[in-house]
């Protein structure tokens, strides 16, 4: 496969402050970076562990847009179910709905180690990581490196995000060069940079991005993103396909715009089409709970229809 994502599965059950309740709503950070990438090539495996109950709730999805099961690793006696109680603030809190020892097992089962992931090949172009990229991760991949081109995007977890502020503060950007070794590009957001380097303004994040040298898909919320890559900084609003009364769902909009912005730079787009690109899929997945249903080749034609007309429009 071209495209590789590492990531989680989590089934979702939404209930917000006026009593509405979603159920089986089809998720995990992993899986909206799949659907994310789908719309944009078929050639690409997803890497996530599973139950056996996973064809319950994906099994047409996948079936449907021709995504291949054989990265699935089924060692969980359940796929993540989580329920999200949101409070009127926007935020939520999270939970197994099998209770708090399944909980537990959720997330030691989450964390993949090296050996579950598949063999990098030669026609590898873009490896996607939902998760921790471990020390023993990185010097897999670095070893993969010198025997094929291809490049590793990271969407930085929340839980690494103190520890890479830690490291800032102690070894400054070396340190920083140093953990992401492995990384050919960085995903992450203004609250996450903010963290990182200590700054208040996105535009102290961007300079700090820039001082680090690697390319980033940098997320500034309801105002769009940028894509920043050799002194080069793209900036795109949030677009909209739909009227903004038809949008019903921003669950999963980073995620599956990181991902599709991956597939953009690593087929050789430039900074401003790669970010149209990243919030035009973000702008499909916001139209419905979950991803966007139907990823087949006239969905990407005409996702690159969009693309093409907003760069010209913007170029």
């Amino acid at each position: 496969m071209e495209y590789i994502v590492y990531g989680s599965v989590i089934t979702n059950r939404l209930i917000y402050t006026d009593g509405t309740r979603i159920e089986d709503v089809m998720g995990g950070g992993g899986f909206y970076s799949l659907a994310g990438l789908r719309m944009c090539t078929p050639s690409v495996l997803f890497v996530s562990a599973v139950g056996p109950d996973f064809e319950d709730y994906y099994g047409e999805w996948f079936d449907r847009n021709s995504c291949s099961k054989d990265g699935l690793i089924r060692n969980m006696d359940k796929t993540i179910y989580w329920e999200l109680v949101y409070a009127p603030d926007g935020t939520y809190v999270e939970y197994s709905i099998y209770g708090p020892e399944q909980n537990e097992k959720d997330w030691k089962n989450m964390a993949l180690t090296p050996g579950d992931f598949p063999p990098i090949g030669e026609d590898t172009k873009g490896v996607y990581f939902n998760s921790d990229i471990t020390p023993e991760l990185g010097e897999m991949l670095l070893e993969a490196k010198k025997r094929h081109p291809f490049q590793v995007m990271w969407e930085l977890p929340a839980s690494q995000i103190p520890k890479l502020a830690e490291i800032y503060a102690k070894d400054g950007m070396e340190g920083l060069r140093r953990r992401l070794k492995a990384v050919d590009v960085l995903s992450t957001n203004r609250p996450e940079s903010f963290e990182i380097f200590g700054v208040s303004t996105v535009e102290e994040a961007i300079q700090r991005f820039q001082e680090l040298g690697l390319p980033c898909y940098y997320r500034v919320g309801t105002k769009g993103a940028y894509m920043l890559d050799k002194g080069e900084v793209a900036y795109v609003p949030m677009l909209s396909l739909v009227s903004r009364e038809e949008e019903i769902d921003p669950t999963g909009c980073g995620n599956s715009s990181t991902a599709a912005a991956m597939w953009a730079y690593c087929e050789g787009f430039d900074p401003l089409k790669t970010c149209i690109v990243g919030n035009v899929v973000a702008a499909y997945n916001v139209q419905q709970y979950g991803p966007y249903p139907d990823m087949r080749q006239h969905t990407f034609q005409e996702m690159m229809g969009h693309v093409e007309r907003i760069y010209n429009s913007m170029k």
